[in-house]
């Protein structure tokens, strides 16, 4: 049964054909990104890296909100997502250019995108009681304009990363108040309804893409190098590090959330939560791949606290991220994935002094030995489906 385009979801419903479309514009953008990164490694390069995952995450994050309540069957919708996906395309070309001469392209598509979609999802739900989300939207992108573009004016990399940083913050920061707006107040828990069965999917197809771009980045870089045992050993361990953050992805980390969007009480908080942790996970994705990529550059290269963090920083990274999500939507703590998170935090002043090389092992086994405690934890409680025992200490009495 399709969605209803002003109803919101009425069934369980697998993600789409325009939508995988969509997602195939991020494969570009990634790779981009984590090419910037390596080729141009700064404390500068490094935050812009951070403001241009921001902004196309909430691109991302907003076009699945937007798809949860139409029915993408439809030519309309379609066109919409296809527009959307243009315009991060041309985002995307222009990374990192948008520190340069590009800014006004870039920031024309970023609001272009959000400020289009949320117009259209307000067209689609007049008359309805979720009228008002949309029409909250637009006001909130508008303020944030202004920064975005006082940024785009700005002369110098570090103005224009601040004023962004500003107009991100406000954007990320306007759904966890409410998006609060005279005359329309804040927004409801009854004001959403959500498909747990297709957001849990679309996470799941991101995280795909992510490691799959840092496969591909990867053995672009490995079919470029001399391919001698360093090499190989890097290529080798980065892919390891990789199977086995799928693994602990997979296996583990997200096998109820459909479950617990469907039967929260503020569906819409309990997915932006998830949304935030995921970002997080995403981004310890493109770091192994970005350390993988530079164990490979220099295998052999002195020993250096900045090995730690670029190479160690990637699993570490996408622990966090996972250890914040089961606190945040489950309301439980891992504690074999806290000990691992303690564990490389410790160990970085010793893996200071070990060869990029080691460090990568330090990584690989690190994430390696989270997802075997995963599997054994798995076979103790075969049957139930993310329970709270054993090595999971709940927080707070869960809704």
């Amino acid at each position: 049964m399709p969605r209803k385009v002003a109803a919101g979801p009425v069934d369980p419903v697998r993600s789409s054909a325009v939508e995988l479309f969509f997602d195939l514009v991020f494969i570009f953008t990634l790779g981009r990104l984590s090419a910037t990164l390596v080729e141009e490694p700064s404390l500068l390069a490094d935050a812009q890296a951070v403001i241009f995952l921001l902004a196309f995450w909430w691109i991302w994050y907003n076009t699945n909100l937007a798809t949860d309540s139409l029915d993408c069957e439809r030519p309309t919708v379609q066109v919409l997502i296809i527009c959307v996906m243009l315009g991060s395309l041309l985002m995307s070309i222009n990374v990192p250019d948008a520190f340069g001469d590009q800014g006004f392209v870039f920031v024309s598509a970023y609001l272009g995108i959000h400020l289009g979609r949320t117009l259209v999802m307000a067209l689609y739900l007049r008359g309805t009681p979720a009228w008002r989300r949309p029409v909250r939207g637009i006001v909130w992108y508008l303020m944030s304009a202004t920064i975005w573009f006082a940024g785009a004016a700005s002369s110098g990399g570090e103005a224009r990363a601040l004023w962004w940083a500003c107009a991100l913050a406000i954007d990320y920061l306007a759904p966890v108040f409410g998006w609060p707006v005279p005359w329309l107040g804040r927004a409801r828990a009854n004001e959403w309804r959500l498909a747990g069965e297709h957001l849990n999917e679309r996470y799941r197809q991101f995280i795909i893409l992510a490691l799959g771009e840092t496969i591909l980045a990867t053995g672009n870089f490995y079919r470029l190098s001399p391919r001698d045992l360093q090499d190989t050993t890097a290529f080798l361990l980065t892919f390891w590090t990789v199977v086995f953050l799928w693994w602990t992805y997979f296996y583990r980390t997200t096998t109820s959330l459909a479950a617990k969007i469907n039967t929260a009480v503020d569906p819409y908080r309990l997915n932006l939560r998830a949304s935030y942790t995921h970002l997080v996970m995403v981004a310890g994705i493109l770091l192994t791949g970005i350390g993988g990529e530079l164990m490979l550059k220099e295998p052999d290269a002195e020993r250096s606290a900045g090995n730690v963090v670029a190479i160690l920083i990637g699993p570490l990274t996408f622990l966090v991220g996972r250890m914040i999500f089961e606190i945040w939507v489950f309301d439980r703590l891992t504690k074999h994935c806290l000990a691992a998170v303690v564990a490389c935090l410790a160990l970085s002043p010793v893996a200071a002094q070990l060869p990029p090389l080691a460090v990568g092992l330090l990584g690989a086994a690190t994430i390696t030995t989270v997802a075997i405690f995963d599997l054994t934890h798995r076979a103790r409680i075969a049957g139930g489906i993310n329970p709270v025992s054993g090595e999971d200490v709940p927080l707070r009495q869960t809704r």
